[in-house]
């Protein structure tokens, strides 16, 4: 037999193979498949000689699965669940205009998450997931997924949304109390806060990057507290912690209510935000209204805070 009609043997077999190394029993494999208990003993005996490999060992007090039946099993089962993935996609492209959107919790905490009310108004039904990771749009219900990075994504379709600057920030008590310092960033007694990934992740999301590209010399710069999301070292800033790090989409809001005051000048990255999805996803119409009324939001805030 060669590799292509093992393969299809293995795909045919893949719910009985799944169903018995979940079940870890012929008796309830083939309860759950609604099959007789003999078509299932039959179906096994046969792909084992057709592999040339004992899948199990069976006796009457005993069922293991051998080396190569856990390889096969496993198997089994992450393809069946990926076609329960897949399947659930298809149901709502079907049935509803839902999209699972995916982004990280400081993004959504800062930015999306008051803007839900406006998705809905203009039909958006949005599901959002909030995953630090990245997301694998084979294994993960998410149908798109917002990233913060160089980009672009190589095998997914990728539309930048917005370019990005950072810019340090304060909350108004705290500049006043050192209304008499010419420059908080060029203060010895200054307090400053980092986002901790930021800082190393590459994305120049960090202090190190900020003043390099302001010319600041600061040797050995190590911020006093890092934090591992940057809403938490923003609402760190906005408690009068110190001079925090922010970013586009994170600190225009706060910036427009009062709560944090711009430190120095904002400096422009080379990380965007990217919306991405797989090749499939963005033929559809909803992949469409989604990038058209993200790209419409952010463009409406960037028109209100002529960055920051």
């Amino acid at each position: 037999m060669d590799k292509n009609e093992t393969i299809t043997k293995l795909v045919t077999a893949a719910p009985m193979l799944a169903a018995i190394g979940e079940e870890m029993s012929f008796t309830r494999a083939a309860e759950r498949l609604k099959v007789n208990q003999s078509a299932i003993s039959h179906r096994t005996k046969s792909l084992e000689d057709a592999l040339g490999h004992t899948l199990f060992d069976r006796t009457t007090r005993q069922f293991r699965l051998t080396e190569i039946g856990e390889i096969l099993c496993h198997a089994a089962s992450d393809t069946m669940s990926r076609w329960d993935i897949a399947l659930d996609k298809l149901e709502r492209s079907r049935s509803t205009n839902l999209i699972h959107l995916s982004l990280p919790s400081s993004l959504a905490m800062k930015w999306l998450i008051p803007l839900l009310p406006n998705a809905q108004a203009k039909g958006l039904n949005l599901s959002v997931d909030v995953n630090e990771e990245t997301v694998s749009f084979h294994s993960n219900e998410a149908d798109a997924a917002i990233r913060f990075g160089h980009g672009p994504y190589p095998g997914l379709h990728t539309t930048r949304l917005s370019h990005s600057w950072i810019q340090p920030v304060a909350c108004p008590t705290y500049i006043d109390s050192r209304k008499d310092d010419v420059n908080l960033l060029d203060n010895a007694e200054t307090t400053f806060l980092a986002d901790r990934p930021g800082e190393t992740d590459n994305t120049d999301y960090s202090w190190n990057y900020y003043f390099a590209e302001t010319e600041s010399i600061k040797e050995n710069f190590k911020a006093n507290y890092q934090f591992d999301r940057a809403d938490l070292m923003l609402q760190a800033v906005m408690a009068g912690m110190g001079v925090g790090l922010g970013r586009t989409l994170l600190i225009e809001k706060d910036i427009e209510m009062g709560y944090l005051k711009t430190v120095g000048k904002p400096v422009r990255m080379q990380s965007s935000y990217w919306l991405v999805c797989s090749p499939s996803f963005a033929e559809t119409n909803r992949f469409e209204r989604l990038r058209d009324w993200l790209k419409n939001e952010i463009k409406q805030q960037s028109d209100n805070n002529k960055r920051f």
